[in-house]
């Protein structure tokens, strides 16, 4: 958190330990002799202030029971304490149960890392109709899966907030923003090795309409990994709007013997379409999914995790960090394989 700046002014206030009085700077300064600017350096790591005059002004004034006024310190600082957190993921898909896992997971990650370095995290929603997050005082902003022309990027630089992003951006124009990132590229070449070993010679990608670099990094490693090794490739997209059942169909239709499915919704798109044709499950079709996976799906699906209590404790030191004067690298996070009954042939 920024520390306020020297006015030569009251920085605070605080309660005191007995009677409920309110104990200023003042009353600080007095105790310990020393003037009311001194006091406030002191405070506030300001200053030409010896480590000897420093120490005592402190211990006086936890003796009194002094406590810096968070509104005060605000003013004086321009800095809040506070950063959000927008999850502007648009989808046609019930949101609860498409990403309702990655983000409380991502949450919790930022949260436990806010707090330990004394920010507030505060969850902001975004998207087409709402400027409520315009409103919120904040510090920075960390932005998930960012697209082309992010209108919440643009507005948050333009009112002068830090960014940080949960995906590289891609777009040139945001291409400076520090990111944290999935490590997409070993996470699906461990899914498509894992079905390859089971049997499969026909794996297809059932994926969506968001351009963002967690969609196509997948769309173009999945590609690669196919031409690699002869094999042929079936990339599905949804349409916007459509469901994603819709979608499965016409993937199944090309008689893949596996599917990987880039969220949890597309993973039960596919098993409810592969149930329509009466194929089953593992036998004639594996699926896999990039999910957290949670107890109730039957078969359950192997699954490939990004780890995002990670990637979100990682977003929020490095948005931390730049508030503070550092500049982060981009961060990339390892992903891993949970393998499931949806793979487990034989």
């Amino acid at each position: 958190m920024g520390r306020p700046k020297d006015t030569g002014r009251t920085a605070g206030a605080g309660r005191g330990a007995e009677g409920g009085r309110t104990v200023g700077i003042k009353d600080v300064a007095r105790a310990a002799g020393l003037s009311i600017t001194t006091v406030s350096h002191a405070l506030n790591g300001k200053g030409q202030v010896s480590t000897r005059t420093r120490e005592r002004v402190r211990q006086v004034a936890e003796e009194l029971g002094y406590r810096p006024n968070p509104a005060a310190q605000v003013l004086l600082s321009g800095r809040t304490g506070v950063i959000g957190l927008a999850a502007g993921h648009q989808s046609s898909e019930p949101w609860e149960r498409t990403y309702r896992p990655y983000y409380a997971a991502f949450t919790a990650g930022a949260m436990v890392e806010a707090v330990d370095r004394d920010y507030a995290l505060v969850v902001v929603p975004v998207g087409p109709g709402t400027d409520l997050w315009t409103r919120i005082p904040m510090d920075g902003l960390i932005v998930v899966d960012p697209v082309a022309g992010d209108p919440v990027i643009d507005e948050a630089l333009r009112r002068g907030l830090a960014v940080v992003t949960d995906g590289r951006p891609i777009d040139p124009a945001h291409a400076e923003l520090p990111y944290v990132q999935s490590d997409i590229v070993t996470g699906i070449g461990l899914v498509m090795d894992h079905l390859h070993d089971a049997g499969a010679r026909r794996i297809g990608l059932l994926s969506g309409s968001e351009l963002d670099s967690f969609t196509l990094d997948s769309e173009q490693t999945y590609a690669e990994w196919c031409t690699t090794r002869h094999l042929p490739a079936a990339v599905e997209r949804t349409a916007p709007g459509e469901p994603a059942r819709d979608a499965a169909r016409r993937l199944l239709a090309t008689r893949p013997d596996a599917v990987h499915a880039l969220n949890r919704t597309y993973g039960e798109a596919v098993l409810a379409a592969a149930q329509e044709l009466g194929l089953s499950i593992p036998g004639d079709l594996m699926v896999t999914v990039m999910d957290e996976a949670e107890p109730g799906t039957r078969p359950t699906l192997t699954t490939l995790s990004l780890d995002p209590r990670r990637v979100g404790s990682a977003c929020a030191a490095a948005l931390i960090g730049r508030l503070t004067g550092a500049e982060p690298e981009p961060v990339t996070v390892p992903s891993r394989l949970v393998p499931g009954e949806s793979t487990q042939r034989g």
